[in-house]
């Protein structure tokens, strides 16, 4: 009986993923949107029965924003996982990853921390950005603490591409933004499973590369003070 009840239900999740679209697709955006903690708007959604998965327009919405509407945008992300993997397995496989065209925004803020202990001249500098790294940096927080799950997937990206990628800057005590055209970049093995690149190293690349190609002196000191380069 217990056998013909998994029977049953694997039937009828392959008929899902098969034939409803719209399932798929919530989903994987409420799985990102819940990765990133931030909302996800997009154009298009299209899954191809068993492992292709791509989404257009994608942007992921700036919270509370200054400058900027968006965190990040791309005219296409392109997935193709293996589904085998996701249903049965701990260790989730994703193929290989494209992002066309994105754009990165990054708000700095500036400002000096108010205490009634300080002078004017001792108020220590406290940098806020959009994606939550600067405030880390300067106020020296530990890092989060999640709760332990009873079962988690890991992942690993076997091969990933990021093309023709522009950051967008803005630091609130320099009037005008950067607009700085990224490298293109390809990386192998990336995930979170331990003996892999972990994706946060990844982000670090790409930062640095933002971080290398800024021109402007000042904001490129103001950067390197906020983010440790």
């Amino acid at each position: 009986m217990k056998k013909l009840f998994a029977g049953t239900t694997l039937f009828v999740i392959i008929l899902i993923l098969i034939f409803n679209n719209y399932i798929i697709e919530k989903y994987i955006i409420y799985k990102l949107s819940k990765w990133v903690e931030k909302d996800i708007m997009f154009k298009e959604f299209d899954y191809k029965f068993p492992n292709l998965i791509k989404i257009k327009e994608l942007n992921i919405k700036n919270s509370d924003h200054v400058y900027y509407e968006n965190i990040f945008e791309a005219n296409l992300v392109s997935i193709n996982i293996d589904l085998s993997s996701y249903i049965f397995n701990q260790l989730v496989i994703i193929n290989d990853l494209k992002i066309k065209n994105p754009n990165f925004y990054l708000e700095l803020i500036v400002r000096k921390n108010e205490t009634k202990d300080n002078s004017e001249n001792d108020k220590k500098i406290i940098f806020e950005d959009n994606i939550g790294i600067a405030k880390k940096i300067s106020e020296n927080l530990p890092d989060k603490i999640w709760p332990v799950k009873k079962k988690d997937k890991n992942f690993i990206i076997y091969k990933s591409y990021i093309d023709n990628g522009t950051a967008f800057i803005k630091i609130s005590t320099i009037k005008d933004e950067s607009k700085i055209s990224l490298s293109s970049f390809e990386f192998s093995n990336v995930g979170n499973q331990k003996g892999f690149q972990h994706y946060k190293d990844v982000l670090k690349v790409i930062f640095f590369d933002i971080f290398a190609r800024e021109k402007d002196l000042a904001k490129k000191k103001i950067l390197k003070e906020a983010y440790k380069f």
